[in-house]
Parts: C-alpha cells; structure tokens; sequence
C-alpha cells in the first residue's frame, strides 16, 4: 500500500498525522511525505534561516520512518487553491500513484490548511480517496475513519 501525507507547513505531518504514518509504516506501506509551503512564516527569526531549521527539522522527523520527504516550496501564509498548486499537486500524485491520501481538513482553522485541502481534493480528482487529519483541537470535525496510534504514541510529535 502506498500512502502519501501532505501538510502545509513543515511540522504538520508530525503534529496532525505522524502517528497514523508510524502505524501504516508499521503495515509496510509505502510513506511519501509533501510538504506544501516553504514555513518561513511559522516563527521567530529571518525567514530563510527559519525555512532552512524548519526543512532540517521535517527531513529528520520524516527520516524517523524512512521517508525522504518532498517540499513543494510555495510561500508560507499566501497557499491558495489555484492551477499552480493544483498543478504541483497533480503531478505528484501521478508520481507516487497512492493508495490513499491524507491531508489536512476542509475546515481547518489555517487558511493555508484549507488551500491544500481544497487543491488536494481537486487534483486527486476521484483517482486516490482523501482523508482528513483531525483540525487542531478538532474544532469542527466529525472523524469517520479511526487509525489506532496507541502503539506508536512514543513517536509522535
């Protein structure tokens, strides 16, 4: 089984979805990680050095199981839905041809969460069933499908 994770910003993997890839790794499947946005707005500091640590930061976590993570490097806090997303989006589907995909929910709290929910949606266009991470806090989301993490819970984020 091939399962493809995208997040918007380095660090959504680990906080919305990493234990359910440590659970799937667990299976065998196949883990490809894409990071949307550079994530030179997720802090304090210059935001290239800040890009630069946050990229380190998602390598290594994703280095944690296997996976050599893809980072689409569009600009932090400004994703939208349009056809150079959708497009990026696209083509990395038809690369990796998952099983399944997750992402981040449709009504998440961060704008750029729900950019890549909505491109993530039209570009899979029926080829690969889309999930949804629980939103921070689970504001808002009604889970249809459960992943028992309870075995991998020490390395989560």
């Amino acid at each position: 089984m091939r399962v493809l994770a995208l997040g918007a910003h380095p660090d959504d993997i680990e906080i919305f979805m990493f234990g359910t890839m440590a659970a799937y790794a667990a299976l065998g499947a196949e883990l490809t990680f894409a990071i949307a946005t550079d994530g030179a707005k997720g802090g304090k500091g210059a935001p290239a050095t800040l890009a630069r640590a946050r990229r380190e930061e998602a390598t290594a976590a994703a280095g944690l199981l296997g996976v050599v993570p893809r980072f689409l490097d569009f600009p932090d806090g400004a994703l939208v839905a349009d056809a150079a997303l959708i497009g990026a989006l696209r083509t990395l589907i038809g690369e990796v041809k998952p099983d399944l995909a997750i992402t981040h929910a449709p009504n998440d709290y961060h704008g750029d969460h729900r950019a890549l929910s909505d491109g993530v949606r039209i570009a899979a266009s029926f080829a690969v069933p889309v999930l949804h991470a629980d939103t921070l806090g689970g504001t808002g989301f009604s889970p249809t499908h459960y992943v028992d993490i309870s075995g991998h819970a020490g390395i989560k984020a």
